[in-house]
C-alpha cells in the first residue's frame, strides 16, 4: 500500500508539473470577514445600500435608514463556487484518490457557510433620532487549492462573536448621520500550505492545532452617511464614508481552545471605503429603483489593481416583494433576485470575484443564498 501511495505521489508530481501556470498559481484574494447575498447580486455595493444585517461590517450609519424593526430567528447563507461544484464529483469518484485530487490541480474550491443569529434591530433607540442593533455572527469561508509543487493552499477561516451597532440621525430633515459597530471576534485560521505528502500520509492532520491556529480581538466600525439636498431628475443622492476594523489589532491568543503551538490568525487589516447612492421610487414605470458606485478595501488590497476596489451595481423592486439586482465586482458581472415577504426572506446571487492581484486574471464565479425568517 505504501509503494502504492508513493507512486501515485509521483504521478501526481509530474502530473502537476506538465499543467502549467494555472495550477502554480497563488490565490491573491481580498479576504472579508462577511458576504451578503443581497449586496453580491448588487456588484458588492453596501456602504450606501446596506439594510439590516449587511451593516454590522460595512457602514453602521445605515442603520438609520432601517425602516422598521425587526427579530431575525434564520438568517443563514450558504456560498460556492463553480470549482467546488466541479471537483465534488472528481473527489468522490471511484479510483485512486491521488489522481483524483490531482484533476483539481489550479483551481480554487471555496465555501462560505455564516449566520446572523439571533439579531434584533430597531430605528427608534430611546429615541426618534437613535438606532440600534445586536447579533450574534458566525462566517466559516474555506478557499483551498492544490498546487503544482506538491503543496495544499488553504485559506480556511471561522470568525464568531457579537456586533453591536448604534447610529444617530442630526441636522436639518436628518440628512447627516453617523454610527459606530463594535465587534468581538473569535476566530480560527489554517497556516499558509502544507505538503501532500503529510496529507496523504496523515502526520499532519492527528488534531486540528496540526493545521490551525487561533485568537481574538475587540474593533470597531465608524460610518458616515448624507443625503444630499440635489434632486436631479427626482433623484435621491447620498454619500457614505466609513472605517472598517479602526484599531486595526492583530488577533491575541489567550482562550486556548485549541491546544498547540500554531501561531495566531493573520490580522484583519483596517480598511477604507466611500461611494455614492442614487434613489428613485419608480423608474419606466417599475417600482423603486437604487443605483450605486463605491471603492471599498482600500488598505485591504496589498500589491493589487485599484480595479479591484470598484464596486457598481443596484436594483429595481417590483410591487415591493420582489427585488431584481445587477451590477459589477471588480469587473465581474453579477445578478441576484431577492424575496421578501412578512416572514420569509430569501435572497438568490452570483457575482464574480478576482483571484488575482489585477482584474481580469483569474476569475471565482461564486453561487450565494440566503434563507431569513424574522418576526
Amino acid at each position: 500500500m505504501k509503494k502504492n501511495k508513493i507512486l501515485s505521489l509521483t504521478l501526481l508530481g509530474s502530473l502537476l508539473s506538465i499543467s502549467g501556470a494555472e495550477a502554480s498559481r497563488s490565490f491573491d484574494n481580498i479576504i472579508r470577514p462577511f458576504q451578503s447575498a443581497r449586496s453580491s447580486g448588487m456588484g458588492g455595493v453596501r456602504y450606501t445600500t446596506g439594510l439590516y444585517e449587511e451593516n454590522f461590517f460595512a457602514n453602521p450609519a445605515r442603520m438609520a435608514d432601517n425602516k422598521k424593526w425587526r427579530l431575525d430567528i434564520i438568517n443563514m447563507l450558504v456560498e460556492l463556487n463553480s470549482g467546488s461544484i466541479r471537483n465534488v464529483g472528481k473527489l468522490t469518484k471511484s479510483g485512486d484518490k491521488i489522481e483524483n485530487l490531482a484533476e483539481t490541480a489550479g483551481t480554487n474550491n471555496h465555501v462560505r457557510i455564516q449566520t446572523v443569529i439571533p439579531a434584533f434591530y430597531t430605528p427608534h433607540f430611546f429615541a426618534e433620532r437613535n438606532s440600534f442593533a445586536v447579533g450574534l455572527v458566525q462566517s466559516t469561508q474555506a478557499d483551498i487549492s492544490l498546487r503544482k509543487n506538491m503543496s495544499i493552499e488553504p485559506d480556511v477561516f471561522m470568525d464568531i462573536g457579537p456586533a453591536v451597532s448604534f447610529a444617530r440621525k442630526f441636522a436639518e430633515e436628518d440628512r447627516v448621520a453617523v454610527g459606530v459597530t463594535a465587534h468581538y471576534s473569535y476566530r480560527v485560521a489554517t497556516r499558509d500550505t502544507f505538503s501532500t505528502i503529510d496529507y496523504i500520509k496523515g502526520t499532519s492532520f492527528k488534531s486540528v492545532s496540526d493545521v490551525a491556529g487561533e485568537g481574538n480581538k475587540v474593533d470597531f466600525d465608524l460610518g458616515a452617511r448624507h443625503n444630499i439636498a440635489w434632486r436631479p431628475h427626482d433623484w435621491d443622492l447620498q454619500s457614505a464614508f466609513a472605517i472598517n476594523n479602526v484599531i486595526g489589532s492583530e488577533y491575541k491568543s489567550g482562550l486556548d481552545l485549541i491546544s498547540g503551538t500554531q501561531p495566531t490568525p493573520v490580522k484583519q487589516p483596517r480598511t477604507v471605503n466611500a461611494g455614492v447612492a442614487a434613489r428613485r421610487d419608480s423608474l419606466f414605470g417599475l417600482g423603486a429603483t437604487t443605483l450605486a458606485f463605491e471603492i471599498q478595501d482600500i488598505g485591504n488590497n496589498s500589491g493589487g489593481s485599484l480595479f479591484r476596489l470598484i464596486h457598481f451595481g443596484g436594483e429595481i423592486a417590483m410591487k415591493d416583494t420582489l427585488f431584481l439586482r445587477a451590477g459589477f465586482n471588480q469587473g465581474y458581472l453579477c445578478a441576484g433576485v431577492g424575496i421578501d415577504l412578512p416572514v420569509l426572506k430569501l435572497d438568490f446571487s452570483t457575482y464574480g470575484e478576482e483571484m488575482s492581484l489585477n482584474t481580469g486574471g483569474q476569475e471565482d464565479r461564486r453561487y450565494a443564498a440566503r434563507i431569513g425568517i424574522a418576526l
